[in-house]
């Protein structure tokens, strides 16, 4: 690997073998650096690949820019992201996080904090992004000293989430996604008149199951063509409660994202619906 440019004493654009720029990063590692000059791959700390020039030119800038201690606690964040919630990201995360951790504490260090419309919505469909945003205010907090208001968590998490949308069909839109599951899962509870239990398993389980299905809808894709018309019926007939839930589900759907649920979708939105109000329902008399 040789050196493109040195951009300052802890950090070199550089070209692999294979004709590809990377900015590393390490301490000393661009020291008395000229182009050409060979790079010590023992020194590498952090390494990124700009998708092109423009990205080249934005990240140098906020390599050169932005603090050492906000490095670390990216990637502590994201340590921590992979380790206790299993959320699978790239290191590419690492630099917009840090971006958007050094302008919120300059922000709030001039008084201002900005309210995150979709915060409750945040909470509710991704719990464990919104963990990893709270757990990076801690960290945010213990090495600045600034407390910074729940918004911020939800403002953070959105990374995440945008960033394990990259292995999902392009088109996806992260706000109409968090939207739609909300508006799912309200539509559940109105229906039931139920408050669900957030922890619950049978939950978990619903919104990963909504969370798949909002892709498609936003997208407009579908399953295919695999109807089990039998089991579609059978589960009709036997949770009319649950049938209803979902014709309200497909009806909202299709006017807000002219978006006709196919039946086998309907089936899938049935089963998880019966499962995660079968214990409500079974304290209602005469709900099924």
């Amino acid at each position: 690997m040789k050196v493109v440019k040195s951009l300052n004493n802890n950090m070199v654009l550089a070209r692999d073998d294979q004709g590809n720029d990377c900015i590393c990063q390490g301490k000393g590692i661009g020291w008395q650096k000229r182009r050409g000059d060979s790079v010590d791959e023992s020194l590498i700390k952090r390494r990124f690949t700009p998708a092109n020039a423009d990205e080249s030119r934005h990240f140098q800038q906020l390599f050169a820019e932005i603090p050492e201690e906000y490095w670390k606690i990216a990637e502590d964040v994201v340590d921590y992201a992979r380790r206790d919630h299993e959320i699978r990201v790239s290191q590419k995360i690492i630099l917009p996080l840090c971006d958007h951790m050094a302008g919120s504490v300059e922000r709030y260090r001039t008084g201002v904090h900005l309210a995150n419309p979709m915060l409750w919505d945040i909470k509710r469909v991704y719990p464990k992004e919104f963990k990893v945003g709270k757990y990076a205010l801690e960290q945010i907090r213990q090495q600045f000293g600034v407390e910074m208001w729940e918004d911020e968590a939800a403002f953070l998490a959105y990374h995440f989430i945008t960033a394990q949308l990259d292995n999902m069909p392009p088109g996806a839109s992260p706000d109409a996604m968090v939207k739609l599951v909300g508006d799912v899962v309200n539509l559940v509870q109105d229906l039931f008149q139920i408050t669900l239990n957030e922890e619950d398993w049978n939950y978990q389980r619903f919104l990963t199951h909504l969370k798949f299905f909002a892709n498609r809808v936003v997208v407009h894709q579908t399953y295919g063509d695999d109807n089990d018309e039998e089991l579609y019926e059978d589960i009709r007939r036997r949770y009319p409660h649950v049938y209803r839930c979902v014709q309200r589900i497909c009806e909202h759907i299709l006017r807000e994202y002219s978006y006709t649920v196919p039946e086998e979708e309907q089936l899938y939105l049935m089963i998880h619906v019966e499962r995660v109000t079968r214990r409500y329902r079974r304290s209602t008399p005469g709900a099924k």
